[in-house]
């Protein structure tokens, strides 16, 4: 049984004879007892090597996938936003290190990182999400205190980095004194996670930071935990997990649509980006 989510919003109202207040309470559950594969998915064979994760421009009109074997991170352009069966290959980008695992953009397009391990590469693109038009990459070692991490996620405005670590059954908060600049980060606590995950290797906040989804790649799930407040993970929580054995046995990345109601999972030995959807009541 999963924890939902229920939202709440509060409309301020400016009124001539001064403020009048009125509460619009508006219930917003949210769970992965909503998703189920859609049966779309996109073939990623011909561009990646042990494809890990992805990440999407903010309108849905293009993916980027990062491949571990074949160095590079890949980008796909969709006919239909958020539709993965209508992307094809737009073009690649080598990019320096031995272990491209996890991927981040800044919302501007101009700032990109790949995640390798214990260290993360930092990218100026010339061209907004245009990968072919990078910088050759800055290199930030977090080896002090990242065992194996595999995905990243930054708060919005760039205060705290995030990193999964299934070596240490932890996900890091990692605060930047300068938002976006690794180089000014500390860390700054460490979640135990090791009762649940057994090779984590994806992390994605939704609901303005009020939820965190971890891919499993041994449990074969999708994990969710809750939080009490915004990106504060000292007070998640776990919330349950949901089973995607029936479309890769080894789920390598994670990633959600602009309005979470679309999740995709990377399966490495399928070499696929599979497409699970919310369902509609």
């Amino acid at each position: 049984m999963y924890v939902l989510i229920l939202l709440s919003f509060i409309m301020v109202l400016q009124s001539c004879g001064g403020v009048m207040t009125r509460i619009v309470v508006q219930d917003y559950e949210f769970s992965l007892d909503y998703f189920s594969f859609s049966g779309k998915y996109l073939d990623i064979s011909k561009e990646t090597e042990n494809a890990r994760a992805t990440f999407w421009k903010p309108d849905g009109s293009i993916v980027f996938i990062t491949g571990r074997y074949s160095n590079n991170v890949a980008a796909y352009k969709l006919s239909d936003p958020w539709q993965i069966h209508t992307a094809e290959f737009l073009h690649d980008e080598e990019v320096p290190g031995e272990f491209q695992h996890g991927l981040y953009f800044r919302e501007d397009g101009i700032m990109m990182w790949v995640f390798d391990r214990t260290s993360i590469w930092e990218f100026t693109l010339n061209t907004p999400w245009d990968i072919t038009t990078r910088s050759e990459g800055v290199n930030h070692d977090l080896s002090h205190f990242v065992l194996r991490g595999h995905d990243i996620d930054f708060r919005p405005d760039g205060t705290i980095l995030f990193i999964d670590d299934r070596n240490a059954g932890a996900v890091f908060e990692y605060t930047l004194a300068t938002p976006w600049d690794v180089a000014s980060g500390s860390l700054t606590y460490t979640l135990d996670i090791s009762d649940q995950q057994i090779e984590v290797r994806g992390i994605e906040f939704l609901k303005e930071g009020i939820v965190m989804m971890l891919m499993d790649t041994e449990r074969r799930a999708v994990l969710q935990y809750n939080l009490t407040e915004p990106y504060n993970i000292t007070a998640a929580t776990y919330a349950g997990a949901f089973d995607v054995s029936k479309q890769t046995l080894q789920g390598r990345g994670l990633s959600f649509s602009a309005d979470e109601t679309i999740m995709y999972v990377t399966g490495r030995d399928e070499e696929k980006v599979f497409q699970y959807e919310m369902k509609k009541n």
